[in-house]
């Protein structure tokens, strides 16, 4: 299998509730504990993570699947390093990310 199909990004899209205050926390807690496991804010309730290989990726997988909250709908889906190459990302206009979205650089980068 070619380098560049064995190689692994995470995505994951979540839709939560938040109609009581304990469906908001566990909303807060699942949202932490994406940013918390080294998952990139990609857009409102789209994470991101490279993990380098299929191993890992499940590995992610499966600690995705312990956080889950016990109502709303999450998926995950696992691309190739080529798939995650196509994606492309355009910002237009005078567009302003919201104060709260800072870049946080993660406490180690992962070398190829």
């Amino acid at each position: 299998m070619p380098d560049g199909w064995r190689k692994m990004g995470v995505l994951v899209f979540y839709d939560l509730p938040v109609v009581s205050p304990e469906q908001r926390l566990a909303a807060v807690r699942f949202h932490k504990f994406l940013l918390a496991d080294g998952f990139e804010r990609m857009h409102y309730s789209i994470y991101a993570r490279y993990c380098g290989s299929m191993e890992r990726a499940a590995t992610y997988e499966r600690r995705v699947e312990q956080a889950l909250p016990a109502v709303g709908h999450v998926n995950l889906l696992k691309l190739t390093d080529r798939q995650m190459v196509g994606m492309r990302k355009w910002i237009r206009g005078n567009y302003r990310a919201p104060e709260n979205a800072e870049f946080v650089p993660p406490a180690q980068y992962q070398l190829f």
